[in-house]
């Protein structure tokens, strides 16, 4: 009978360890504008209309709208000094611009404030240097 006993109270520490772990892991939920963006990634025409009508002025580079990319991966979620950044992975699918950056994942960070992209952070490709 002392087995089960063990069994059953293993089992709860178990589910309890999991609930907290999922519990204190999750950051900051995706916004509904953030949602709305990568909804939109895979196609560049849409791309390049939800930044522009989310991005402030001069701050998301021209650059991310000029490759044919993959939906993007939120791989990391903080905030910083009152914005909330989400560190993005995309493959880069086709880009006429630059041949070598295809099947490169581009890594970036978007800051929003307010509803707007105010920050825009480059984090480069994952293994090696490729320039659009």
């Amino acid at each position: 009978m002392r087995k089960h006993w063990f069994d059953a109270a293993g089992l709860v520490l178990v589910i309890l360890f999991l609930a907290g772990t999922l519990g204190c892991s999750s950051g900051p939920g995706v916004i509904p504008e953030m949602k709305e963006v990568i909804d939109n990634f895979t196609d560049r025409a849409k791309r390049a209309a939800v930044l522009n009508k989310y991005g402030a002025a001069g701050v998301v580079p021209e650059e991310l709208t000029l490759c044919d990319m993959a939906k993007p991966v939120i791989s990391k979620t903080e905030v910083k000094e009152g914005i909330t950044y989400y560190t993005l992975e995309s493959r880069v699918e086709k880009c006429e611009r630059s041949p070598a950056a295809v099947g490169t994942v581009r890594i970036f960070a978007m800051g929003w404030k307010d509803g707007k992209i105010a920050k825009f952070v480059w984090g480069g490709p994952k293994g090696g240097k490729v320039e659009y």
